[in-house]
């Protein structure tokens, strides 16, 4: 399986770095993802990349949201 390049990574959290977010928090909010994608599927996912950010302001709120879309993107690991 192959890893993500660094410029893909960099690409991903781009938006939650420029929102002002240190990496020690993306770094968690990405495993809050991950750990409830494993446990939890549908809606219930859905509701996890929202409430994982939820008491965050607004900047960052959206920022989550477009990390989540560009997680999307990212072509699968063949």
């Amino acid at each position: 399986m192959e890893s993500l390049a660094r410029d893909e990574h960099q690409w991903v959290v781009q938006p939650l770095l420029d929102a002002g977010l240190p990496l020690d928090e993306i770094r968690s909010l990405v495993f809050g993802l991950a750990f409830q994608g494993v446990l939890s599927e549908g809606r219930e996912v859905l509701a996890c990349i929202r409430d994982l950010v939820a008491d965050r302001p607004a900047e960052v709120r959206a920022a989550w949201s477009e990390v989540v879309h560009r997680l999307f993107l990212l072509e699968p690991p063949t």
